[in-house]
């Protein structure tokens, strides 16, 4: 896929003239961020180290292209335990090669954090394995994002078995901060090539993979970027994934055999596109991707084996919901004006996309969806439900429904679907796809959308997905876990 803008994070270099300062505790460590200088490297030593509180906070920040540097001396052979932590606090520096594992006795403190105060800073190549507390009900994070333009990146997150997500943003917010004000400033935060794998916890909410921001900084726009991610194994939280901020984009994550759906939750102007998802969890229970917000876009995802559409209402391949009148902040803003567009969909339980769908527990009548673009969806061998395609469950208007097809489906009649015949789909890489029309309208209002993060996509990279875009577990996480 051609991209037309960089993306300038940590910016960090190595430089010939870097000084080295070795270190195995805290009290060495803190003695050395005394001395440390733009592009200095401090090494810890290898061993294990039990309730290690490590403030990466130096006299002396980094600049830019000459971060400070923290790193285990050996990527993976650092190990923390205990109540250990990271902080960083400051501007361009970076972290490398810790590990975590082991029972947690941490509560509710993060395990990686930025701070408020960093801004341009890395963490890479760091692990977090099983470590949990013993107290499932302890809520915490394993890694949090504050302060802006910050990275995370080639990490790998695995076994947390208590409350709270594995990753979450949050906005910096004053005292005089007005819940759903967008009076926050934007975070401009880059999320990649990250391995989230097996969790779970006691109840089913509060335990997401990422979360990006909150019900109360849900106006803050955003500016974050979560790509190359992959995403496995998730169990009884309804959401891997949870925007709560605009401008964010989730683009070329893989997603495998997790209970929750990818959720535009909160926030507007908002972007999943080029992302795979197999839903084959066996346990009935998963979903693919769920519209909240207005002016949400949702274009070219191969999504397969969704399980839970029959079950649950607010789960299926797309569902693009209603709102509630007189929502609450953390409620439900009705999805008006979304674009669903040139989306495949393989193996799907019925019915596959659904159309202003209400959470009845908020007790609250509901705002049906309007000014719908639903475009060129590819929908194959959908089954239950009569292999319905997609249900209307309010009374939705539409900008344009046209050009979606299906096959081997019971679905004759639904507004803007065609049926097709099986000797019209074609495989490429293994990847089921249709040659459909060319829509220069959606296509336009695409890039007109993606304009505002210097982004503009060809046909090609809108209307097909993309084999290479679907990650292996190789191509993420730290190198020295397999």
């Amino acid at each position: 896929m051609k991209q037309f803008f960089v993306i300038l994070f940590s910016g960090c270099s190595f430089f010939a003239n870097a000084t080295n300062y070795s270190v195995s505790n805290v009290q060495e460590f803190d003695i050395a961020l005394q001395k440390v200088k733009p592009n200095d490297i401090i090494i810890w030593k290898n061993g294990t180290y039990n309730d290690a509180k490590i403030s990466f906070k130096p006299k002396a920040n980094g600049i830019a292209n000459q971060c400070i540097y923290l790193k285990a001396e050996t990527a993976g052979k650092v190990v923390l335990k205990g109540s250990s932590a990271i902080s960083v606090n400051g501007d361009y520096l970076q972290v490398e090669g810790f590990l975590f594992e082991g029972t947690s006795t941490l509560d509710k403190d993060d395990v990686l954090a930025f701070t408020q105060n960093s801004n341009h800073c890395c963490i890479t190549n760091c692990a977090v394995i099983d470590y949990t507390p013993n107290d499932v009900n302890a809520n915490n994070n394993w890694i949090s994002l504050q302060g802006l333009y910050n990275e995370v990146s080639h990490c790998y997150f695995s076994g947390k078995t208590n409350q709270g997500p594995y990753l979450v943003v949050r906005y910096k917010t004053g005292k005089d901060f007005i819940a759903g004000s967008d009076a926050a400033p934007s975070t401009h935060h880059y999320i990649h090539h990250n391995y989230f794998g097996y969790r779970t916890l006691p109840s089913d909410n509060g335990g997401e993979d990422v979360r990006i921001g909150d019900s109360k900084t849900s106006f803050t726009h955003g500016f974050n970027i979560i790509e190359y991610n992959y995403f496995e194994d998730q169990r009884l939280e309804a959401e891997i994934i949870s925007n709560k901020s605009w401008n964010n984009i989730y683009r070329f994550n893989t997603f495998i055999a997790n209970d929750g759906a990818v959720v535009l939750r909160h926030g507007q102007k908002c972007f999943i596109y080029g992302n795979y998802l197999d839903g084959k969890t066996g346990r009935n229970t998963s979903g693919g991707l769920r519209v909240v917000n207005a002016n949400q876009t949702v274009f070219n995802n191969y999504i397969t084996n969704v399980e839970a559409s029959e079950k649950v209402a607010m789960k299926g391949g797309i569902v693009v919901m209603c709102g509630l009148e007189n929502s609450a902040i953390n409620g439900y803003y009705v999805a008006d004006s979304a674009i669903v567009a040139y989306n495949t969909f393989t193996n799907c339980a019925g019915p596959v996309i659904k159309i202003g769908i209400g959470n009845k527990s908020k007790g609250l009548p509901f705002i049906a969806p309007k000014d719908i673009s639903l475009v060129a969806n590819l929908i194959i061998n959908s089954y239950g439900q009569e292999n319905k395609a997609m249900m209307e469950y309010e009374t939705v208007t539409y900008a344009v429904c046209k050009n979606n097809f299906y096959t081997n489906g019971g679905s004759i009649g639904v507004k803007g679907f065609e049926a097709i015949k099986e000797k019209d789909i074609v495989k490429q890489n293994g990847f089921d796809s249709y040659k459909t029309t060319t829509d220069d309208a959606i296509i336009k209002n695409i890039n007109q959308r993606l304009a505002v993060h210097n982004i503009h996509l060809t046909n090609e990279d809108i209307t097909h997905y993309n084999p290479k875009w679907k990650l292996s577990k190789k191509d993420v996480g730290v190198s020295w876990v397999r």
